[in-house]
């Protein structure tokens, strides 16, 4: 990956004003990667969405960790699911173009 595609958890934790043991705390309950590059720690730009909006159910919300991990989890089926269905849909317009 090019490193162009990745931000300080530094930087991230100053711009974002949140605590760097947050940020730690979603990287070991597997919420979010870190990658080490010459022994620093950063976070991939593409998941800058998903982390942020860990952030606001954390600080907006007041939900702890536990929380966050469950509402993260259906989320993620919800969205599986509607992918899903998109799938269906499509396969089913297919054999009935009117629908």
């Amino acid at each position: 990956m090019e490193n162009d595609q990745l931000i300080a958890i530094d930087a991230f934790c100053t711009y974002y004003e949140v605590e760097y043991s947050f940020v730690e705390s979603l990287e070991s309950s597997d919420l979010i990667e870190f990658v080490e590059v010459d022994q620093g720690r950063f976070l991939h730009i593409p998941q800058l969405q998903r982390i942020e909006r860990l952030i606001r159910l954390h600080r907006d919300l007041d939900i702890n960790l536990a929380g966050i991990e469950a509402i993260d989890n259906l989320l993620a089926r919800v969205e599986y699911q509607y992918k899903e269905i998109m799938s269906l849909k499509n396969r089913l317009r297919f054999y009935e173009p009117g629908l």
